[in-house]
This record gives structure tokens, C-alpha cells and sequence, in this order.
């Protein structure tokens, strides 16, 4: 039997993922986003590549319809890797500048992905698509019990041009070498964002890049307001994301922290501040259970510098001084409720 036009091959695809992938409530349906991403001048180039050739079974044969649909579904993902892990969309920061296109598609991407998915079930293969939209009716709360579960494996195999991932499997895996990569990777692995949010930009570092990806917050501590013993922070919702940091480190300084409320004042973070009390241990790696209050008591106080006396062995933080007072620090606190974050898809 001949097979589909590049044309028709491209309209049943971009058909397919909007049935299947509404994302009601969001500003786009699967397919109708990838037609805003992809120029008409390319669309039967890469139609072309989602060609399977002629069949070999005919209407007739029981479990035609169902092979029909599981091509159908095949060629979906296909598509959403060809365009979401190309230039087209992926971006990475460098340097601080966001916008760079990191090479995430290598030049056999598609027999890779043939051999993991072609012989998947339309189900298993719908799961896969279902990383490239947010999952229907998760809840801020839904981000802090991933955030629960662990921090990302950091097995070496990365979320960004991952062309197995699946909303059946643990998708938090990769490295966690920023705390608001974790925060990404929780957001992903909960269903709030899908891929295409996270490869926005798969790599955030600064403010320009972490304010085009979360947009300014809530203010929650504000640095004209000194934050010390006998402060008083308010409480925070279950899965919220959360912002610390203090404007006197300057530029580089400005990453601070960020993790996921638990509510209750404690969080989830990855590369968190040290915490050695009677009643509470925080390692750097990753807690799910430090108090929120421990980690900003880091930003909050007064301001502190590394100095080093002449015979000293090594540097020790103390309190900077002006005009013989303490200068206290200016710790801002900050809240994003993931549902509402900027361009959520």
C-alpha cells in the first residue's frame, strides 16, 4: 500500500498529539504549539522523516486498526523530539546569557528512538509523548512529594535530548550541580511543566535565566526588613518554589538557594547550606526535611566576609564592619506557586 504524503503525514501527526494532548487550561494543544514552532518552508522536510515506508498487513487483518494508531502515535513522539530537542526550541544558558542551542538531536537520534519505541505498545508510546505536556490535574502539593522522593540520580544519563523518557519511568535523574536544577527536575518529574518548559532552558544560571524561566515571585522577606533571632517567617504552601538569597553577594550571588516547601517550614533542596544542630542535620547534598528557616539564616544576620590574618592557615567568615557597626545583610525571600509560573506548558 502507498503510504502518506509529506503533507497528510504532517496533518494527521499535528492531528493526533491536539486529540490526545489538549492541555486544557494552558495556552496551546500539543500539535497547534509545534505548528507556532515550526516554519511552514520546514514542515515537509521533517514530515519526511517521520515516514515508516509502506505496510505490509491490509485493512482487513485483525489488529489493522490498532497497528494503525500505534504508527500514528510512533510518529507523534518522533515529532516532538525532531522539533523540541533541535534548535527549533531547546535552549541552554552559558556564561550567564541565555539562548544558546545546545546540540541535543545526534545525527542517528531517530534510529535510537526507532529501536527503543517501535515495538511499544500505543499506550507506552503515549506515556513518552506525555513528557512533552504537563499531566492533567496535578496540584502545587504534587511538586514537593516528588521533590520527596529523592534528588535527581546523578547517573550521568541527563533529562535534556533523553529520547527514553516516559511518563511510566522516573524522569529526575541527571545531575543536581544547582539547586534550581533540582527544582527543574522535580517540576518535570510531578507533571506541573513537561520538556518543552524544561528545555526552555536546560541549563538556568543568574537572574536573566532563572527570571525568564520563573518569572519575579511573591516577595515573602523583604532585605530592607533585618531577618535575625526573634524573626518570624511566614508559612509557605506545600509545593511551592522558593527563592533565598541576599544583594549585597552582588551579581554572582544573586543564585542564592532555592528549594520546594514542604510546608510546615521545612523543604526539599539539593546543594543546601550546611546544618549541624541538636535538633536538626542538613547535609549539602540533599535533604527532604530541613527546615526553611535554617537555610536562610544563612542570607539573613549580618553580612559576612572570608578574611585571613597574616600566620593564619586559612580564611574565616566575620561580620563586616562600617563606621565601627555591623552591616546587616539584605536577605530576600521569595515564592513562586508553580501553577501560576510564567509560560507554564
Amino acid at each position: 500500500m502507498f503510504g502518506k504524503d509529506a503533507d497528510d503525514r504532517w496533518d494527521d501527526t499535528i492531528a493526533y498529539l491536539n486529540h490526545n494532548f489538549p492541555c486544557a487550561g494552558l495556552a496551546d494543544r500539543l500539535g497547534d504549539h509545534i505548528e507556532g514552532v515550526v516554519p511552514q518552508a520546514q514542515r515537509n522536510a521533517i514530515s519526511k522523516e517521520l515516514s515508516f515506508g509502506s505496510r505490509d498487513d491490509k485493512k482487513k487483518d485483525p489488529g489493522y486498526a490498532a497497528h494503525t494508531e500505534q504508527r500514528r502515535s510512533l510518529r507523534a513522539l518522533l515529532l516532538c523530539q525532531r522539533v523540541y530537542f533541535s534548535n527549533l526550541w531547546a535552549r541552554k544558558t552559558v556564561n550567564r546569557i541565555p539562548g544558546s542551542s545546545p546540540d541535543l538531536l545526534g545525527a542517528n537520534w531517530r534510529a535510537l528512538s526507532m529501536a527503543h519505541w517501535q515495538n511499544q505498545t500505543e499506550a507506552e508510546i503515549l506515556a513518552g509523548i506525555g513528557m512533552f505536556a504537563p499531566v492533567p490535574g496535578v496540584v502545587a502539593a504534587d511538586v514537593a512529594t516528588a521533590a520527596e522522593a529523592g534528588p535527581p540520580d546523578g547517573l550521568g544519563i541527563e533529562i535534556a535530548g533523553n529520547l527514553r523518557l516516559s511518563r511510566n519511568l522516573n524522569c529526575c535523574i541527571g545531575s543536581a550541580e544547582t539547586c534550581y536544577r533540582g527544582v527543574c527536575a522535580w517540576l518535570l518529574q510531578s507533571g506541573m511543566v513537561s520538556l518543552r518548559w524544561f528545555l526552555r532552558d536546560c541549563a538556568p544560571n543568574g537572574q536573566v535565566a532563572c527570571d525568564l524561566m520563573f518569572g519575579t515571585g511573591v516577595t515573602v522577606w523583604d532585605s530592607a526588613t533585618l531577618f535575625d533571632a526573634k524573626s518570624v517567617l511566614p508559612e509557605i504552601g506545600r509545593g511551592f518554589i522558593v527563592h533565598m538569597w541576599d544583594e549585597l553577594t552582588g551579581l554572582g550571588g544573586w543564585n542564592g538557594h532555592w528549594v520546594i516547601s514542604k510546608g510546615g517550614g521545612r523543604i526539599c533542596g539539593v546543594n543546601n547550606g550546611l546544618v549541624n544542630k541538636p535538633d536538626e542535620v542538613v547535609i549539602t547534598a540533599y535533604t527532604n526535611g530541613g527546615r526553611l528557616r535554617s537555610q536562610f539564616e544563612g542570607y539573613g544576620g549580618y553580612f559576612k566576609v572570608q578574611k585571613q590574618e597574616v600566620g593564619e592557615a586559612g580564611s574565616r567568615w566575620v561580620t563586616m564592619m562600617k563606621d565601627g557597626k555591623p552591616v546587616p545583610a539584605k536577605a530576600n525571600l521569595v515564592k513562586f506557586d508553580p501553577v501560576l509560573l510564567r509560560d507554564r506548558m
